[in-house]
């Protein structure tokens, strides 16, 4: 699934093609990707050129001329890919938009769970999965706000796991680097928010920042982005997805459990579940 680090590379790549460059001819399936709107409204992005792209966690808004924009979500397979636009275009394609260069670029999405939204930019910063976003670690600063991140774990008693996998937290993380980025600072996923002490939660947002600095040096380029789940051989993660495999760290065996329904991936050695004793809320 994409997040942060893919997104930011996501939108670098659609910069790169698209910027001053006009549509000549935008065409959407009729899908949940665009619900509720429908193909012909997609279509009148015909004509327009994109101006700027601004990317917040997982989301992206596409501003082009005359105040026309467009939001896009990649979901849980989505991605943006370009080809020349006298190639077939490839399968699970939901949307395209063809350019006056002579490629178009096309959104693919094999289990339609992205979201694609054409609008007014005011009307499209106002939509709830944008409005209600945390903190972006890249967009908000170079490194993570220790003190805005810990006032809100410390108030929760849901594991830290999570909290940081509520986008009300910090927007962009998702299971992969939330677990990726516990193991780096060795805190337990299952330890509750309110245990974290602020040395622990500066040690938490330094972490975050080296696994999402450690995705974009792994996954930033030209090509379009190969996520894990669609070959394992992308998987340069640390303990992401190795259940009973050698910490990297210890060697112990790494052990999978599960939370909130989804998979999470952690060394018991290295992240050992205690509660520290100096642990209270707003305690230093």
């Amino acid at each position: 699934m994409p997040e942060l680090p893919e997104v930011e590379v996501a939108s670098r790549q659609l910069r790169s093609w698209l910027t001053g460059r006009r549509v000549t001819s935008a065409r959407a399936a009729k899908s949940r990707i665009i619900r509720p709107q429908g193909p012909q409204r997609f279509a009148r992005l015909a004509g327009h050129t994109l101006v700027s792209i601004e990317r917040r966690g997982k989301w992206m808004l596409l501003d082009f001329d005359d105040g026309e924009s467009l939001i896009s979500h990649l979901g849980m397979t989505g991605k943006w890919i370009r080809r020349r636009e006298d190639e077939a275009s490839p399968l699970h394609v939901r949307a395209s938009l063809h350019l006056d260069d002579g490629n178009a670029v096309d959104y693919r999405d094999p289990r339609l769970f992205g979201r694609l939204l054409r609008g007014k930019p005011a009307e499209l910063r106002a939509h709830a999965g944008w409005k209600s976003l945390g903190p972006d670690p890249l967009v908000d600063g170079v490194d993570v706000d220790v003190e805005c991140l810990h006032r809100a774990l410390v108030v929760t008693k849901r594991s830290i796991k999570e909290a940081l996998m509520d986008q009300r937290t910090l927007a962009g993380l998702g299971n992969i680097h939330v677990g990726e980025s516990l193991h780096r600072a060795g805190l337990h996923p299952q330890r509750p928010g309110v245990s974290l002490t602020l040395k622990e939660t500066s040690r938490l947002a330094t972490a975050i920042t080296a696994s999402i600095e450690f995705a974009l040096s792994e996954e930033d380029g030209s090509e379009p982005i190969t996520y894990v789940e669609e070959d394992p051989s992308a998987n340069v993660f640390l303990v992401y997805d190795h259940a009973g495999k050698p910490c990297p760290t210890c060697a112990s065996p790494i052990e999978r459990i599960v939370q909130g329904g989804r998979s999470t991936f952690f060394c018991p050695r290295c992240q050992p579940l205690k509660r520290s004793r100096t642990a209270k809320t707003g305690r230093r």
